[in-house]
């Protein structure tokens, strides 16, 4: 096996592994180097590595030394990002992943959920019941730079020997079901989101989309609008977030959803789920009265605050990169009352996540007024780097060539995989598309 592709795939070095890929042998990855190479990456449960060794052709259907099929163990050890690779990112010059390994995987991950991984772990080490072990939890990101998460399990025995295993079966479950359209009810895959209850964990988010398998827009709408004010904060959460989704997606029974949403800005306690309903509202709303949500503003979670400084850029400015990237002026409208003074106090908030996203929405509006830009200059200097960015952004697509200084000079500061390196690219773009086309 060629020690520098290994190396790059232990090391998940993606970009150095799709360059060592672009000369290594077609046969030999698709054949025992390929399978592994796929082994290791597998194991190491990168998903990123695991994508690149597919698309340059491993085999995810050939079986190891030991006869375990990469899906199969997957499945097994609950890797859903890692088996959500091979079995739907299928390049178009490659078989599907035959139907009897998805089905063994969909049937492997299902017994999962009727165990206890403790209890599994010690059983498969041969460990009695009451012999000694040290367990840890470990949280890892399911793809760099988001928020997604997944938890494994780890148990150590007194003598060294190790099981793991991570939580994910339920998203498995899931996912393989729709491959099959095998019909699921929403109180199940409610039951399965709630089970950890984290809703950043792939299970919750899989039965999240699993709704969109198995249900109309309108009738995830009229399911999810009655839990809205349940006892359990967990399922308010749940249920407010398909809510939120659908807002800024298909948006079924509009007006029917913001009297849904209007009562639970008032009631909500919880500022995960009051968060969500933020986020719908606007979505629903969009450059209506978002004067329910203004008074959030001073809420004591900065979390909240941060929802309500990004939302009200849907109250000052309708689609503002396409008018700043044609170069046109502002289109006049109405700004609902209060909406820029809260924005401007939002942008002076101790959080620095709080001002980024003030300056966010006043960056991208189509307000440039005195006020506005003395504002964002004031943020040039501002501690939190990303302020600082969106401050310097705004300044840039508003022809300030300090600002555009700023911006490439904030920029350099960003990591190659840093998720808002996208902003100093599109900006770039946007003044020159604008420069070509005024000559």
């Amino acid at each position: 096996m060629d020690a520098q592709l290994l190396a790059a795939v232990r090391a998940g070095d993606t970009s150095s592994l799709d360059r060592l890929l672009r000369t290594a042998s077609a046969d030999a990855l698709a054949g025992d180097e390929g399978s592994g190479l796929l082994r290791a990456a597998v194991f190491g449960g990168n998903a990123d590595v695991v994508a690149s060794l597919l698309q340059a052709g491993a085999d995810p259907a050939r079986p190891w030394d030991d006869g375990v099929d990469p899906v199969s163990w997957a499945a097994d050890f609950g890797a859903y990002e890692v088996l959500w690779e091979m079995v739907h990112k299928v390049p178009w010059w490659r078989k599907q992943v035959p139907q009897h390994l998805r089905r063994g995987a969909l049937d492997i991950a299902r017994l999962w959920l009727g165990l206890d991984p403790e209890v599994e772990l010690r059983r498969r080490l041969g460990a009695h019941p009451d012999e000694p072990a040290a367990v840890e939890r470990i949280r890892i990101l399911t793809r760099e730079q988001e928020s997604e998460h997944a938890t494994r399990i780890r148990l150590t025995l007194a003598d060294g020997r190790q099981a793991e295993t991570q939580l994910d079966h339920r998203a498995i479950v899931t996912y393989l079901e729709h491959q099959f359209d095998i019909p699921v009810s929403p109180d199940e895959l409610l039951a399965r989101a709630l089970f950890h209850a984290d809703p950043q964990s792939c299970d919750w988010g899989q039965a999240e989309v699993g709704m969109a398998y198995h249900l109309s827009a309108e009738d995830q709408f009229r399911w999810a609008a009655n839990l809205v004010a349940h006892p359990s904060v967990d399922t308010r959460r749940f249920a407010t977030q398909l809510l939120h989704y659908l807002g800024c997606d298909e948006q079924p029974l509009k007006a029917q959803a913001l009297e849904v949403l209007r009562p639970r800005l008032r009631a909500e306690d919880d500022p995960i789920a009051l968060g969500n309903v933020i986020g719908a509202f606007a979505e629903y709303t969009g450059r209506g009265d978002l004067t329910d949500i203004l008074h959030h503003a001073v809420h004591p979670d900065p979390d909240i605050r941060g929802h309500v400084a990004g939302v009200l850029g849907y109250a000052i400015g309708e689609h503002p990169r396409l008018g700043m990237y044609m170069n046109l002026p502002p289109h006049p409208f109405d700004t609902p009352p209060g909406v820029v003074a809260a924005l401007i106090h939002l942008a002076a908030d101790r959080d620095g996540r709080v001002r980024a996203n003030a300056l966010l929405s006043l960056a991208e509006s189509g307000l440039d007024t005195p006020t506005v830009r003395n504002l964002l200059t004031a943020h040039l200097t501002d501690d939190y780097l990303y302020a600082r960015l969106n401050a310097a952004a705004g300044l840039a697509l508003r022809e300030d060539q300090h600002g555009l200084e700023v911006l490439r000079e904030t920029g350099s500061e960003l990591s190659p995989t840093d998720v808002l390196r996208w902003r100093v690219d599109e900006v770039e773009r946007i003044l020159e598309y604008r420069a070509a086309r005024n000559g």
